[in-house]
């Protein structure tokens, strides 16, 4: 009988137990728990097959800009893009961009070409002796192709004390939007190298830059002609040594005049080129043939206030080299100077100027003090410009623009930096007026480290040491009080 009773007072021990605050907030925490974790595989499930992404990177790596997105939305041919390699080998960065892409048009999708396993897929798109390799990518609209390496959507800079290249920014929106206008049959302007004066050829990375951006270049010589080709886009004069000719500079002014489009890149030097200098004048710049030196501290580079440091400008060709903060600096520069009047058709706006404590030497002087001297121009100064003229011929009842970029040197261009391959496109861009194309540009993988203030770092150590463990110890004490009182 007495384990008859033991046994009923444990069953009535354990129901009772049932009944007790202890279990009731047990059962409570329990069933919440499970709650929370049955929600969240549910978020987790519905999360995948909602197609939003949000960007939270710092430099919005993943996100599409304005103009890539409008390009998108009135899309009318189907595009394929292929990540040359096999299966699921895709770098996860440029897959996901690559989808980006594919939501935002029905017209676009992606797929996979591997030359190790289908060589005779992979032998249709061998151009120019160069066949598919992996890590590329092929962006195809019918019988319109065109590949990019791997190391084309990344820019690259070389360390000024290594001399080794580092990965500076990711390129792919820049790659696959150009790619994209190009085999729906966007045009593609020639751009002419002016040759016959002694001037530097653009390098194979500049050209090749170029291409990419939907550019066809060839190289001119005016000798003998009596008109710039009317294939020409635009004209390139890339730091010419000799002056023009009396029918050079006739062609190139009657080119102008019927709106024509060109950049200048003029060095500094020790002989004058009149000519050249005339036909700049006609549009309200003139070449100083002074050499540009720094004398503000930070504005120069290397120790060297010969290699300057420009100040930006506000404009559409500057304003994404300054808003990504893209380095730049210019050696050896050639100080500009507009002209006091201008004919009303005309518009000047700078687009680089150094310091106010600059000043520029002329060329022919002998003296190598690298303090301002008597007769030294006052800065700050001009280093480069970009100019529009606006003109109405009456005999064809139609208004004529030009447009100019002039920059006060060439070597910028070679000495590795993004933001002077930058202001060479977009100077390219927009003398060809593409403006859609000018505000696509690289994304930053450079990171800027987090600086922190002393009383920071004081609020930030007290938050860590004392006042968060300090909240943890206050709500363990009040739970533990709550549950000694169930």
């Amino acid at each position: 009988m007495k384990k008859i009773d033991d046994k009923k007072k444990i069953s009535l021990n354990i129901a009772e137990s049932f009944k007790s605050k202890k279990f009731k907030y047990g059962g409570y925490a329990t069933v919440i728990t499970l709650i929370l974790i049955a929600a969240l595989v549910i978020v987790n499930l519905v999360a995948d097959l909602v197609p939003v992404r949000i960007d939270l990177t710092t430099n919005k790596l993943y996100s599409l800009s304005e103009q890539t997105t409008e390009i998108l939305e009135n899309l009318d041919k189907d595009v394929t893009i292929y990540y040359i390699g096999e299966q699921g080998s895709a770098n996860p960065v440029i897959e996901e961009i690559v989808q980006r892409y594919a939501r935002l048009s029905s017209h676009i999708r992606s797929d996979y070409i591997d030359p190790v396993r289908d060589p005779l897929t992979a032998q249709k798109y061998t151009k120019d002796n160069n066949s598919l390799s992996t890590g590329n990518i092929l962006v195809e609209c019918g019988d319109l192709f065109r590949v990019i390496s791997q190391y084309e959507m990344y820019n690259f800079r070389q360390s000024q004390t290594t001399g080794e290249y580092q990965v500076e920014s990711l390129a792919v929106e820049q790659r696959l939007t150009s790619a994209i206008l190009f085999v729906t049959g966007a045009e593609t302007p020639v751009a002419y190298e002016l040759q016959g004066h002694g001037e530097k050829s653009l390098t194979y990375n500049t050209k090749r830059q170029m291409e990419l951006e939907n550019f066809e270049v060839k190289s001119l010589t005016l000798l003998g002609l009596d008109a710039v080709p009317e294939d020409a886009g635009l004209l390139i004069v890339n730091g010419p040594q000799r002056d023009l000719t009396d029918d050079e500079l006739d062609v190139l002014k009657e080119y102008l005049a019927n709106g024509g489009k060109m950049l200048f890149m003029m060095d500094l030097l020790i002989n004058e080129l009149p000519k050249f200098q005339e036909l700049l004048e006609t549009y309200g710049i003139g070449l100083t043939n002074t050499m540009v030196i720094e004398g503000e501290p930070g504005k120069f580079i290397g120790g060297n206030p010969l290699y300057v440091i420009p100040t930006y400008g506000s404009h559409e060709i500057i304003n994404p080299i300054k808003n990504n903060n893209l380095p730049m600096f210019l050696p050896g520069a050639h100080a500009l100077k507009e002209a006091e009047t201008l004919r009303t058709t005309l518009t000047i706006e700078t687009l680089l100027e150094t310091s106010d404590k600059a000043f520029g030497r002329p060329a022919t002087s002998s003296d190598t003090s690298l303090e301002k001297q008597a007769g030294d121009l006052e800065g700050p100064l001009k280093l480069a410009v970009a100019i529009e003229d606006n003109v109405y011929n009456l005999a064809a009842n139609e208004t004529y623009k030009a447009r100019l970029v002039v920059i006060g040197n060439s070597d910028f261009l070679d000495v590795g930096l993004e933001g002077g391959s930058n202001l060479f496109m977009n100077s390219l861009n927009w003398i060809y007026e593409r403006k859609d194309t000018i505000s696509i540009r690289p994304k930053s993988l450079t990171y800027q480290p987090l600086t922190v203030t002393g009383m920071q770092l004081r609020i930030y150590g007290a938050l860590a040491l004392i006042i968060v463990p300090l909240i943890c110890l206050i709500a363990g004490l009040a739970v533990w009080l709550r549950r000694r009182n169930l």
